[in-house]
C-alpha cells in the first residue's frame, strides 16, 4: 500500500486539531499554509479546498457516513470520522480526484495514523458511497431537507425560512457554498491598470467589480503577500459589503472618524483613505492582538492619520466626546452573513447568543454616540441577517437618541439597493439578487445627529 499523500495528512491535521480545540477554522489553516509556504500552489490549494469542503459540508458528510457505516455516527471515533468525511468530500464534490483515489489515499491515511485494524471499514464504507452516490437518499421534510443538503444547523434555516421564504433561504444556502474569489480594493493613487497586468502576468485570473472602481475579484492567488502591490501597500483584502458600509458614511476630506470595533482594520483603512491626510481615524479593539493587526495595516498602507488603540467599547474615551464627523460601529455578531467565507461560525454560535449579542450591541451604541459631533454621522452595522441585530436595533436607536435617518441610496450600488436605503438603511444578502456578483450579508444604517440635540 502506498503511503498517504503529504497533502492529506495536513488536512487531517488540521481537520483534527479543530476538533479537539476551540481555534477558529481560517486562522489554522493560514497558519499551516504559513507554515508550509514552499508547497506547489496547487498543492496549497488542494489543503485549502479539502480542509474548507469538510468543515463546510460537515452535516452533509455526517448524513451520508450514516447511512453506510454500520457503526452508528456517534459511535465513530474523531479520528475515523475525519477520515471518513474525507474521503466522502473527495468523492462527492472533488471531481478532479478520482474515487479509486479518495479510497485509496484514505486507506493509506489511515494505516499511517496508526488505524490499521480499520481500513477494511474505510476502504468498504468509500467504495460503497462511491457505486451508490447518485442514489443517496435525503430527507423529505423541508427543514430538515435543507439542513442537510447545505449542510446548515436546523434552527439557522428554520430562522431563515420564517423571515425570508424558501426561494430567499435556498439562494442564499447556495451562495454560501460556492466558490469565492479573493475581493480587494485598490488605494488612491495607485495605478489600478498596471496592477492588473502585473497580477495577470502572475498567473491570477482578474476581473473588475461592477460595484465601484477600483474593486477587483482575484482567484488562483498564490498567496496575498506574493500580489505585485501587496509590500508597497498598493491594496488592501476587503469584501465589497465591509467596503459600502464606509462608503454609506459619506466621510469628506477632513473628517475626523471613530472607528469603535475596528480590527482587522478594513474599514479604518478605507475611512482614512477618504478622510485623506488633513483627518484624523481613531480605531479602537478590545485586545492587543487585533489593535497589533490594525496597525501593521495602516502602517503597510501608509496612513499616518489613523491611530489605533485597545479599547473595550462600551465604555467611551471623554477626551474624544463630540470629537467625530464620522462614527462607525461594525459591531459584534452572530456571523450569519458570512457563512460563505467563515463556514465553522454555523456550529459554534447557538440561538441564544442572538439576543445576548443584541445586548452587547446597545451598550457598545450606548457608548459610541457620544463621540458624535452635533450633524455627525453614525454608521450601525453588522455581518448578519438576524431582525434582532439589525432592525430592531435600528429601531431602538431612533427611539432612544435624538438621531435622524440619512437616506444612503445614492451611495450605494443600485443593483443591491431596495426601497430601504431610502429610509436608511440596507440588508444585503449573499446570492441576491441573482445574477451579481456575491457580497457577504451585511447591515448597513446611517444617522446623523441632529443640531445641538442631547445624547
Amino acid at each position: 500500500m502506498a503511503k498517504a499523500s503529504e497533502n492529506r495528512k495536513l488536512v487531517y491535521e488540521i481537520l483534527l486539531e479543530l476538533e479537539r480545540s476551540e481555534q477558529k477554522a481560517d486562522v489554522l489553516l493560514h497558519a499551516v499554509l504559513d507554515k508550509y509556504d514552499y508547497l506547489e500552489q496547487r498543492d496549497k490549494a488542494f489543503i485549502k479546498r479539502l480542509t474548507e469542503g469538510c468543515i463546510e459540508r460537515k452535516l452533509t458528510l455526517d448524513y451520508v457516513i450514516a447511512q453506510y457505516a454500520k457503526t452508528k455516527n456517534g459511535r465513530i471515533k474523531p479520528a475515523i470520522r475525519i477520515l471518513l468525511r474525507m474521503g466522502i468530500y473527495q468523492i462527492l464534490y472533488m471531481e478532479a480526484v478520482p474515487d479509486a483515489a479518495a479510497c485509496n489515499e484514505s486507506v493509506a491515511l489511515a494505516i499511517d495514523k496508526g488505524l490499521a485494524g480499520l481500513k477494511g471499514f474505510v476502504n468498504g464504507v468509500l467504495r460503497t458511497i462511491s457505486r451508490e452516490k447518485e442514489q443517496i437518499r435525503w430527507p423529505e421534510e423541508e427543514k430538515t431537507c435543507l439542513s442537510v443538503v447545505y449542510s446548515m444547523p436546523e434552527w439557522i434555516v428554520e430562522r431563515f425560512l420564517s423571515a425570508y421564504g424558501r426561494e430567499k433561504t435556498e439562494a442564499m444556502l447556495l451562495a454560501y457554498q460556492a466558490q469565492r474569489p479573493l475581493t480587494l480594493r485598490v488605494c488612491a493613487g495607485q495605478d489600478a491598470s498596471s496592477l492588473k497586468t502585473a497580477w495577470e502576468q502572475q498567473g491570477v485570473t482578474v476581473s473588475e467589480s461592477p460595484y465601484r472602481p477600483g474593486i477587483y475579484q482575484l482567484e488562483n492567488v498564490p498567496g496575498v503577500e506574493k500580489l505585485e502591490g501587496y509590500a508597497q501597500g498598493a491594496f488592501t483584502v476587503q469584501d465589497v459589503s465591509s467596503m459600502l458600509a464606509v462608503y454609506a458614511a459619506g466621510i469628506q476630506t477632513g473628517d475626523t472618524v471613530v472607528d469603535v470595533c475596528a480590527a482587522p482594520g478594513g474599514k479604518s483603512t478605507l475611512a482614512a483613505e477618504l478622510c485623506g491626510p488633513e483627518g484624523r481615524v481613531y480605531a479602537f479593539d478590545l485586545t492587543d492582538f487585533k489593535v497589533e493587526k490594525i496597525r501593521e495595516n495602516a502602517s503597510r498602507l501608509q496612513l499616518t492619520q489613523l491611530t489605533a488603540e485597545a479599547w473595550d467599547a462600551r465604555a467611551y474615551k471623554k477626551e474624544l466626546e463630540g470629537c467625530a464627523d464620522v462614527v462607525i460601529a461594525d459591531l459584534p455578531c452572530s456571523g450569519l452573513g458570512v457563512l460563505g467565507r467563515k463556514a465553522d461560525i454555523r456550529y459554534r454560535v447557538q440561538p441564544e447568543d442572538i439576543a445576548s449579542l443584541q445586548s452587547l450591541q446597545r451598550e457598545i451604541l450606548s457608548a459610541a454616540i457620544h463621540y458624535l459631533k452635533p450633524g455627525g454621522t453614525l454608521v450601525y452595522s453588522t455581518c448578519t441577517v438576524t431582525k434582532e441585530e439589525n432592525e430592531d436595533n435600528r429601531a431602538w436607536l431612533a427611539e432612544q437618541f435624538d438621531l435622524e435617518p440619512v437616506a444612503i441610496r445614492d451611495r450605494l450600488p443600485q443593483a443591491l439597493c431596495t426601497e430601504t436605503a431610502d429610509a436608511g438603511y440596507q440588508q444585503l444578502f449573499c446570492g441576491i439578487p441573482a445574477g451579481q456578483p456575491l457580497v457577504d450579508g451585511f447591515f448597513i444604517s446611517v444617522f446623523k445627529r441632529r443640531g445641538n440635540g442631547n445624547i
